[in-house]
């Protein structure tokens, strides 16, 4: 940031966000666009205050993000937080690796980065699966399955929406195109799971005893 004082004027540039607050009134910025301020004093004695953005959206660099993701992820998606705080709309990047285990980062509007281990579809205590397992097999939104899933998995809702991010990559529910506010409606398609890897021992196990009970 930095600031000039020609003739009467003050400008400052190169931030992004703003809370602006006026006699008890508090305004803050729509979008993270690079802005300048001009502070402007008239001949009226009345101070202007012009708040110019640039119309281009900045770069975000997410280099601390990849720096805390593990040997052997890669990138496979990144979508936006449904709600706007001061301004500035968080971030959700996905890894996976080649055993398929899924990884996620949520990056607040601050720039804080928290991450989400959603594990394999095929392991049933994954929270991708244990999400996949619970989903509603009518339209649903994403707040009910506040009371659905167990409070592990709800924690501050961010597991919820990386967890159903990777379902819809995956095709297992898709958007109805319903909204009410900003939450989506979503739906559960006729895409079958694999089978957990309990499931498959389960089957092994069984076929073993019936082998030896011939």
């Amino acid at each position: 940031m930095s600031m000039s004082v020609p003739r009467d004027d003050i400008e400052i540039t190169n931030f992004r966000n703003y809370v602006l607050k006026v006699e008890g009134t508090e305004i803050t910025s729509k979008n993270s666009q690079d802005k300048k301020l001009i502070l402007t004093v008239g001949k009226d004695n009345v101070l202007y205050v012009q708040i110019i953005g640039s119309g281009k959206e900045p770069v975000q660099d997410y280099s601390y993000v990849y720096a805390s993701v593990p040997s052997g992820y890669k990138k496979i998606l990144e979508t936006e937080a449904a709600k706007t705080i001061r301004g500035v709309r968080g971030r959700y990047i996905y890894f996976k690796n080649s055993e398929s285990n899924y990884l996620a980062f949520a990056v607040g509007s601050g720039g804080k980065e928290y991450k989400i281990t959603l594990g394999k579809i095929t392991d049933k205590d994954s929270k991708l699966r244990t999400v996949l397992d619970n989903l509603p097999s009518r339209p649903f939104h994403k707040a009910e399955l506040n009371s659905i899933l167990p409070p592990v998995i709800i924690e501050n809702r961010q597991p919820i929406k990386a967890a159903l991010d990777v379902l819809e990559l995956e095709g297992y529910l898709k958007r109805s195109g319903k909204k009410i506010g900003i939450s989506e409606e979503f739906v559960k398609t006729h895409k079958i799971p694999p089978k957990t890897v309990s499931q498959i021992k389960l089957v092994e196990d069984n076929e073993v005893t019936k082998r030896d009970g011939r």
